[in-house]
């Protein structure tokens, strides 16, 4: 009696265990829905540096090729990437992300849940290694779209706004626009501005003057180009050199001093015109000039009265040797008269012209 007891426990037991155990792989089988193996393969993990994750959670798949190939297991913030996200991915797929991968946050569908797409990156880079960190990036949201396309609607219904004011300014001949559109007279003028310049293109077409020869003619050009490296080669000399011209450029103490010797002349200039001295007098009172042409004339006629032997002053030239010494010294002196009366005139064109130009005879040179 003990032992069929026994015996008929032990077969519920048995058969409570088989119950068990066939609940259990019923439950695995639904929770995983044929994905078993996945939970049992081996893993590597990765990182993936994001600034924004867009709501992405964790536990959320891993999709490369657009199949699902891990997980995200970890979500932390980071102060220098911004968000850091660890994935768990199946150590299968590891030959296919290569370094240069991105991690791509995407939505599936317009409202639904957040994964992660991996790229599989360039086919020359070296596959990942695990715990090693990849790029990531976000996929536009769609709020995003919507406030951009607000912005732009707005600023569509801005120029639109802008468009209808200049139509209506157009219409009512405000501005220069609206009178291009209205008014003939600008278009004729244009016609006719456009036929003139047809002429003159056809008449430089078939001339041969200076301007059909400078576009003709590269000699100009050439001319020009050798002039300019000239230019700069002397450039270059002037800048590399020490001396005047140099010093002309650079030095203000000259400038300075023709300032300072350009003001002197003027008040020199202001003061000749001004005051009444012997300068001024030489300039402008013609007696000076008058007194030594009368003197020349005097001197020229006793001169001549001498040379006839007249007077006791000609008794004295009678001596011969006395005569010849004292005619060749009147002979000189008589040259020396004429050329006195010739420096008098001189002296009346210099003292006409001082006083026309006094600024050509009065410079100041610092040189």
């Amino acid at each position: 009696m003990f032992e069929q007891e026994k015996q008929l426990r032990w077969s519920k037991i048995k058969v409570g265990l088989v119950i068990s155990l066939a609940i259990l792989i019923l439950f695995f089988a639904v929770f995983f829905s044929g994905k078993i193996e996945i939970l049992f393969s081996p893993k590597i993990q990765l990182k993936a540096q994001f600034r924004d994750v867009k709501g992405l959670r964790k536990g959320a798949p891993v999709w490369i090729f657009g199949t699902e190939v891990g997980s995200v297991q970890n979500i932390d913030l980071d102060p220098i990437y911004g968000t850091i996200v660890t994935v768990s991915i199946n150590k299968s797929a590891r030959g296919l992300i290569k370094k240069d991968s991105t991690a791509n946050i995407m939505a599936m569908g317009l409202l639904g849940d957040k994964y992660m797409e991996l790229t599989s990156g360039s086919p020359a880079a070296e596959p990942v290694e695990p715990g090693e960190m990849i790029k990531g990036m976000a996929q536009v949201e769609l709020t995003e779209i919507a406030a951009t396309g607000a912005m732009t609607i707005e600023k569509t219904a801005d120029l639109v706004k802008r468009i209808d004011m200049l139509v209506q300014k157009i219409e009512e001949g405000e501005g220069t626009v609206a009178k291009f559109i209205m008014n003939p007279s600008v278009y004729d003028n244009l016609e006719k501005s456009t036929r003139t310049l047809s002429i003159l293109l056809e008449e430089l077409r078939n001339s041969r003057g200076t301007l059909k020869r400078m576009i003709e003619d590269p000699a100009l050009y050439d001319k020009l180009l050798g002039a300019a490296s000239s230019i700069e080669e002397f450039s270059e000399r002037l800048n590399e050199s020490t001396g005047t011209l140099r010093k002309l450029l650079e030095d203000p103490e000259l400038y300075e001093k023709l300032v300072a010797a350009s003001s002197s002349i003027e008040t020199f200039s202001r003061k000749l015109n001004e005051e009444s001295g012997t300068l001024k007098k030489l300039i402008e009172d013609p007696e000076l000039y008058d007194n030594l042409n009368r003197v020349s004339r005097n001197l020229a006629s006793i001169l001549t009265r001498l040379d006839r032997g007249d007077g006791v002053a000609g008794t004295l030239i009678r001596d011969n040797e006395m005569a010849l010494d004292l005619k060749e010294t009147l002979g000189k002196f008589k040259e020396l008269t004429a050329e006195m009366g010739q420096l008098a005139e001189e002296l009346k064109l210099l003292t006409k012209d001082i006083k026309e130009n006094p600024k050509k005879y009065f410079k100041f040179s610092i040189f």
